[in-house]
């Protein structure tokens, strides 16, 4: 029977099976209890208030501490853009903090470290809000495969940091020494520790010799925080926002695609992804989990919507790797679809496919939802039709693009010939794509580079104008395009 559960970091509704008229009923009280719970704050700055609050680092009258508080109150503008992007979660986030009682300051570390981009991606791989290494990743339980990366998940990655804070503290006893931990490495900072015990010099962190990037990290933390529990007295005005999350988590019956969610949710499917970046395609991972975070207004009708679906009509995801023999048609009524949908959506010129090629197919009764526009698809991917007199190098110029990418997306090479009427593709198709950057380490290729981020050496090449490409010289600077999606799996 569907019930509203609160975690204290948020609200889950279940969307299960159970009796049909109690189902409605149910689901009814559901979304009018939301609509309670989540309409809104009567103080501007009661998030902020309530924040501060639940502050258990200490106060530390450090100049380093200090420098950063100035810093970053000299740059208000990026302050409020930085939570104007981060509001959808911070809520849920400061609730998971709180049940586990952990300092309320911690909440500081995703601005740092992704500035509260779900999809940040580092070069060193690691990835999401708080920036785990895929080791890290692996060993405090975040789930990843192809379907889902849950170092993009606003709840499963902070779980984790949770997790892997608590563990921290429990070996050095001190919130500014786990922090330092957090950045450097466990090891960098207990190696530290050891060094000046052996020394007869004091072990906290600001008598460490660490990494400059780590002594710079936790006054950066604790300075930003001061900011936060005090923005008057740095004159600085935080946008308003609400004490209680205003998403909810909806647990699903199995895997759902995110164009039908769209639907179902009467959303446009590029905010279903934003609130849900874990998921590296148009579908919920097949083992879960198997929720989705949605807007509080939108939860309850989402819920009784799903409810009402029969699960024979509910679009299940496959992926299909193209075997000798394949044909659409054949892929298509094994699949229980049509060849218009397996070709809209993995967007192929024609019916020619190859050996080894992936295809994603949607299929159910309603596999049809699956072929939204392409501009939805896409995350609001732009399309342009060549016109005599172009060339891949004037359009990408046209639209402040790279060669590279543009052959890239449309699956060309710098060398194809385009004509007049074709259309291409002139913004990513991917949400998640990112670029990185890459410092060249003695022995280095471009080749090894390549395969290390999962991309073309000649994109790389391109990207970076190398008129040499086989003579990298260390210390160069190396700008990459990556999709972080093909990052998520093991």
């Amino acid at each position: 029977m569907p019930s509203l559960c609160v975690h204290g970091w948020c609200n889950t509704i279940h969307a299960t099976s159970g009796n049909q008229e109690n189902h409605y009923v149910n689901v009814r009280r559901l979304l009018a209890a939301a609509l309670f719970l989540f309409a809104g704050t009567t103080q501007a700055n009661d998030f902020w208030d309530e924040l501060a609050d639940h502050y258990g680092i200490g106060s530390h009258d450090h100049e380093d501490v200090r420098y950063w508080s100035d810093d970053f109150a000299s740059r208000p503008h990026e302050i409020r853009t930085l939570v104007r992007r981060a509001e959808p979660y911070l809520a849920v986030i400061a609730r998971q903090l709180e049940t586990a009682s952990m300092p309320a300051e911690l909440i500081c570390i995703p601005f740092l470290e992704s500035g509260f981009d779900p999809n940040a991606f580092s070069s060193g791989t690691a990835a999401g809000l708080w920036q785990f290494m895929p080791h890290t990743a692996d060993r405090f339980g975040i789930q990843r495969s192809w379907w889902y990366d849950g170092r993009r998940d606003i709840i499963a990655s902070t779980e984790a940091a949770i997790r892997y804070l608590a563990y921290l503290h429990d070996i050095y006893d001190d919130w500014l020494l786990t922090l330092a931990a957090y950045n450097a490495g466990e090891g960098r900072v207990r190696r530290a520790i050891t060094r000046n015990r052996k020394a007869g010099r004091p072990t906290d962190f600001w008598s460490l010799d660490l990494p400059p990037q780590t002594e710079a990290y936790v006054p950066r933390i604790l300075g930003l925080a001061e900011i936060f529990a005090r923005p008057d007295a740095f004159n600085v005005t935080l946008p308003a926002l609400s004490t209680v999350p205003q998403t909810i988590a909806v647990k699903l019956p199995g895997q759902l695609g995110l164009p039908q969610a769209a639907k179902l949710a009467d959303m446009p499917l590029t905010e279903v992804q934003r609130l849900n970046p874990a998921f590296n395609s148009f579908a919920t991972d097949p083992d879960g989990p198997h929720r989705l975070l949605l807007p509080a207004d939108k939860a309850g009708a989402f819920a009784l919507a799903l409810k009402a679906l029969p699960a024979s009509e509910r679009v299940s995801w496959s992926r299909h790797k193209v075997q000798a023999g394949d044909t659409l048609g054949e892929l298509a009524e094994d699949f229980d679809t049509t060849v218009s949908v397996i070709r809209s959506i993995n967007k192929l010129p024609g019916n020619q496919i190859r050996i080894g090629q992936v295809l994603m197919i949607p299929s159910g009764a309603n596999a049809a939802i699956a072929s939204l526009p392409a501009s939805q698809q896409t995350a609001g991917a732009r399309i342009y039709k060549v016109r005599m007199g172009d060339s891949l190098w004037s359009i990408a110029r046209r639209h402040d693009i790279h060669v590279a990418d543009l052959t890239r997306w449309n699956r060309m090479s710098s060398r194809s010939v385009i004509r007049p009427g074709q259309v291409l593709l002139v913004t990513s198709p991917s949400r998640t794509e990112r670029t990185v950057y890459y410092t060249v380490r003695s022995g280095d290729s471009l080749g090894g580079i390549a395969r290390r981020y999962r991309v073309r050496a000649n994109d790389i090449a391109a990207m970076n104008d190398l008129a040499t490409p086989d003579r990298l010289r260390p210390g160069q600077r190396l700008k990459i395009r990556v999709d972080v999606a093909d990052h998520s799996g093991v």
